[in-house]
């Protein structure tokens, strides 16, 4: 009995792992009502297997897309929404962004979560 326990245990632990996906173009920029359902999801692929440092501003924008225009962003920084929660209220509650910087020569030189 003790030892299924401890299964049992596992098992829900393991589900409640975070899922990650693997990067898709298609899925990426997929969005319902402006939510990107795929992104957050998608991230930490996207970070690690795909965007490399000295990619071309136009390399990175055939890879995941257009930037979305923040305002307030510092001078060569582009931002992708990954999630956006709004909880009860018109205002979000929580958001994450993928922040790039870019060099004057518009290679991508580093990725910060926001």
């Amino acid at each position: 009995m003790k030892n299924l326990m401890i299964i049992f245990c596992l098992c829900f632990l393991s589900a409640c792992g975070i899922d990650q996906l693997d990067f898709e173009k298609s899925k990426w920029n997929e969005s319902v009502d402006g939510f990107y359902k795929f992104r957050e999801l998608m991230a930490n692929d996207l970070m690690e297997n795909h965007l490399e440092k000295g990619m071309t501003y136009q390399e990175l924008t055939d890879l995941i897309g257009e930037p979305e225009n923040f305002a307030n962003l510092k001078e060569n920084s582009i931002g992708y929404t990954l999630m956006e929660d709004y909880g009860w209220d018109i205002d979000p509650v929580e958001t994450k962004t993928l922040m790039i910087e870019l060099t004057a020569d518009s290679g991508s030189v580093a990725l910060i979560v926001l």
